[in-house]
């Protein structure tokens, strides 16, 4: 096996990523070389959200062939879990729908001949005989090329929201144990990253796990109430909470991110958290998904516009400048145009930092395929338009109130001037607000930056 190349092609949210990034990490412990073109093996490690992420999956696998011609082609990820038949003519070596350290040994099998020491590997090595190999606390190593460790610490959803095919894709409730988590974040930050962004599927969830009797009020389908926040009253001792009360002590981690959670979970003791905590950025994405009351029931999502709203408001109480990111998706089955007209009149008073806008397209499993009242497709697009130009301005609107600040970011690259003239070294960071600023290194606030600032949180000045 020794010399053998791999390259992973991962799409979609940043769970699916961090499953790409941690099964390069399997893949180099066990003596793959990571090949940017012409690899031995090449994973798509796909996804399954919408119907063009599908067809984004499909065109991935034309361009790994493309790259790699002599590779054998693996389809793993959320395309195979549920649609099992379809991609079975695909054409692929291998489909794979179930966990990363069983596929590993399904690699090995399939590249290693009959005589080979490797397929007595699977046998030998402590890291196949373990069912939940893939959650041990190694680094997600091919995260080595980006400037903030991305850390699953949960997977599942049963939630059942009308459009999602997430919960037939990720399957049940299951939460990473804390202690492991905690390793992880410990070894990452040891290995030089500054910022963690906490990453699940139902990232509020942390900690519950399907048919624990300690999980809080049962989730049901369809979701008809707004869920209570969940908090100690849950009676569990592990919690979202109790993982970022750990986590801010690990010296060297400047920043720790939540990369999306739902507004029924952000309970006041997270808000009263993320307020006092100077190590929490300051930015929440909180799905709102349509703004209107109608289309959430149709869509079984478990709150209404007031209850978001007023959890918004609380919010900006305790952080007045938070950034507050959503997602909407536009043309839901019944969507007619006053529904749309109120949805952006929420939105505007909301004043959500960003919008991530998606056209409705239905999944066959899922109920929403089958709902009448159907919007027409141009009419999706132009509704989809009008938001994404709302995006636009509502972007610069609440950056403006950071101009000439001084601001945290992460660094992520150097770029040359946007100007096209020789200025010196141009750098892009992230900020805790979760926009780009561009600056010099003269800009620098902080003491004695490194000379090497990708991944460094670093004070500058917001010119």
């Amino acid at each position: 096996m020794a010399g053998l190349s791999y390259k992973i092609y991962s799409l979609g949210c940043k769970v699916n990523q961090y499953d790409g990034d941690k099964l390069g990490g399997l893949l180099k412990s066990a003596g793959f070389i990571f090949a940017d073109k012409d690899a031995d093996v090449a994973i798509i490690n796909s996804c399954a959200v919408t119907v063009s992420a599908i067809a984004k999956s499909r065109a991935m696998i034309k361009k790994a062939r493309t790259e790699n011609p002599g590779a054998k082609i693996i389809l793993a990820g959320c395309w195979p879990r549920v649609y099992e038949k379809e991609v079975s003519a695909i054409g692929v070596d291998i489909i794979w729908g179930k966990k990363f350290s069983e596929l590993m040994k399904k690699i090995n099998y399939v590249l290693a001949p009959a005589e080979s020491p490797v397929r007595g590997l699977c046998r030998r090595s402590n890291i196949w005989q373990s069912p939940e190999a893939e959650t041990l606390p190694w680094l997600a190593t091919d995260n080595s090329e980006k400037s903030r460790y991305f850390l699953k610490i949960q997977d599942g959803c049963e939630q059942f929201c009308a459009y999602c095919i997430i919960p037939y894709t990720r399957g049940k409730l299951h939460s990473r144990p804390m202690a492991e988590v905690f390793a992880e974040a410990e070894t990452a930050v040891a290995s030089g990253w500054q910022e963690i962004v906490l990453t699940g599927i139902h990232l509020g969830l942390f900690g519950v796990n399907s048919g624990d009797k300690k999980s809080g009020p049962a989730l049901t389908h369809p979701v008809r109430a707004a869920r209570p926040p969940l908090s100690r009253g849950d009676l569990r001792d592990e919690n979202l909470l109790a993982l970022l009360k750990k986590l801010v002590n690990i010296n060297g981690l400047k920043k720790i991110r939540l990369s999306s959670i739902e507004v029924t979970e952000v309970g006041d003791e997270l808000i009263d958290f993320m307020a006092r905590e100077p190590k929490m950025c300051r930015h929440l994405h909180i799905p709102l998904q349509a703004g209107s009351d109608k289309i959430l029931r149709l869509m079984k999502r478990p709150y209404d516009l007031k209850y978001f709203a007023d959890k918004i408001k609380k919010l900006r109480k305790k952080m007045p400048d938070i950034a507050i990111s959503t997602d909407v998706i536009v043309g839901f089955p019944g969507e007619t145009a006053k529904d749309f007209q109120g949805a952006e009149k929420f939105i505007k008073k909301i004043k959500f930092s960003r919008l991530h806008v998606f056209s409705f397209s239905a999944h066959a499993l899922t109920p929403a395929a089958k709902m009448p009242d159907k919007v027409a497709p141009p009419e999706m697009k132009r509704r989809s338009e009008i938001l994404r130009n709302l995006s636009d301005k509502l972007s610069v609107e609440y950056q403006k109130k950071f101009a000439g600040k001084i601001l945290e970011v992460v660094v992520e690259q150097n770029r040359s001037s946007r100007t096209g003239k020789s200025k010196g070294e141009k750098l892009k960071g992230k900020t805790e607000y979760y926009f780009d600023v561009f600056f010099d290194r003269k800009n620098i606030i902080s003491k004695n930056p490194p000379p090497d600032l990708i991944g460094q949180v670093v004070k500058v000045k917001n010119i």
